[in-house]
């Protein structure tokens, strides 16, 4: 993939139900990006719950040159969220949806 993720962190750690949940993800590109989509899709117990997608621009700052640079992405959690275990699927798309990058996050609620 042109993007490379070097992390994705969850914070707070642990995440707590009735609180934002903030996803900072570092990460490097081979060539310059000026636009795309950030998909995120939510998995609880391994069970689909929704996805949802968002201009890349909107989550770092565009265009993004070739090297290093660090997305971010912050979600409220409603009171109701139920705990246990969560999976985060992070896709990097082009315009023209083509993958750039993926990575997978485990976090407890």
């Amino acid at each position: 993939y042109p993007v490379k993720i070097k992390d994705v962190e969850v914070l707070p750690d642990p995440v707590v139900s009735g609180q934002d949940a903030a996803f900072v993800v570092p990460a490097s590109t081979s060539a310059r990006l000026a636009s795309g989509k950030l998909a995120i899709t939510v998995y609880f117990h391994g069970i689909f719950v929704r996805r949802e997608i968002y201009d890349l621009c909107q989550k770092t700052s565009c265009p993004v040159e070739a090297g290093n640079f660090v997305l971010k992405s912050a979600q409220n959690l409603p009171s109701v969220t139920p705990s246990g275990a969560y999976r985060l699927k992070l896709e990097m798309l082009d315009p023209k949806n083509k993958l750039l990058a993926c990575a997978m996050v485990n976090f407890d609620i």
